[in-house]
Parts: C-alpha cells; structure tokens; sequence
C-alpha cells in the first residue's frame, strides 16, 4: 500500500483483483464515457478488464497498476508504464499516464492533482522522463485538468473502435516536460 496523505491511498493491483476490478469500472466508467460507446462502453470494459487481459498487463515489467483509495472506499484505477515512448517522440524514457479512472462521486476533490504529482515525483523528475497521455478531445474537463497540471497537446488521432460512435473518436495526446 502506499500512502499519499492521511486519506488517499494506492494499492497494487494482482491477478486475484480480476473481479474487483471489472466492477469498479462497470460502476465508474458508464456515468463519464457510455455515451461515447453504441453499447454504453460494455464491449470496452470486457475486453480491457476481462480476466485474460489482466494477466497479460500484469506481466509487463514496465507498467505500475493500482487501485485508487480514498477515506478507505476503492474510487478508481491507475496504470502508468515507465521506460516508453510517445508516438512521433525519439525517446524510451517517457513515462506514460495510461489510465486514469476516478469515481465521478470524488472528482474536483483535488485526488487527481495528487495522484499526478505523485507521479512526476515517483516516475519523472529524478530522471527527467517527459510524461504522455491520451486524452479523448470531447473530454473538456479532463482537457483542462491537465493544461492546468502543465501538459500541452502534442498532437492529434483517432481512436480506432468500430464499438464507439464515430463523432467521439478523436484524441489528443498531451505532454509535461521535466527538465
């Protein structure tokens, strides 16, 4: 368990976590991301929360995957993988933000500042690792979260799911440099 104040917590998350996983995330995705999904995102959950991909994620070295815990109640996940690089970045040492998924219950709380800044602390700024992320463009709150946080947007994609609506399938990959 780490500890990042008296009320937030990070657990790692295992192999025995399959269940516990895949019903926080059917309770806290829908609210904030089904309406970019024809099927309110079930075929999103069951493919990146299902037993099997766990255990392929769990394996890689690089990545770090935990459970957010705020005043002793599972709120959402976290995933960051180290030593990786960014589309059109020459460089190995990024740090990545995969996912971030926080109950819509505690969001404007100050939890994601904190988790962010545990990051760059933990992951970025002794090496000076840049760290990257994938944000969905129809997100303008998650946008200025992290312009607020010091990232910039690097540039401009599609997701490619024939399960998501098509007027929801841009991204933008957003970066902080530490130097």
């Amino acid at each position: 368990m780490i500890t990042l104040d008296k009320n937030l917590c990070l657990k790692s998350i295992d192999t025995s976590d399959g269940d516990t996983l895949f019903n926080l995330m059917q309770t806290i995705y829908p609210p904030v991301y089904g309406h970019l999904w024809v099927d309110n995102g079930d075929s999103y959950l069951q493919e990146l929360y299902s037993e099997s991909n766990l255990r392929l994620e769990l394996k890689d070295p690089k990545a770090y995957y935990y459970f957010v815990i705020f005043k002793y109640k599972l709120v959402g996940i976290l995933r960051v993988i180290t030593n990786t690089s960014m589309p059109g970045v020459m460089s190995n040492s990024m740090v990545k933000l995969q996912r971030i998924y926080l109950s819509p219950k505690i969001q404007g709380k100050g939890i994601g500042k904190h988790i962010l800044n545990w990051i760059e602390e933990t992951f970025c700024k002794e090496n000076g690792a840049a760290l990257w992320l994938e944000v969905m463009d129809s997100q303008p709150q998650a946008i200025g979260f992290y312009e607020n946080m010091g990232f910039i947007k690097k540039d401009a994609f599609a997701y490619n799911s024939s399960m998501m609506k098509a007027t929801y399938r841009g991204m933008y990959r957003m970066i902080k440099r530490f130097e």
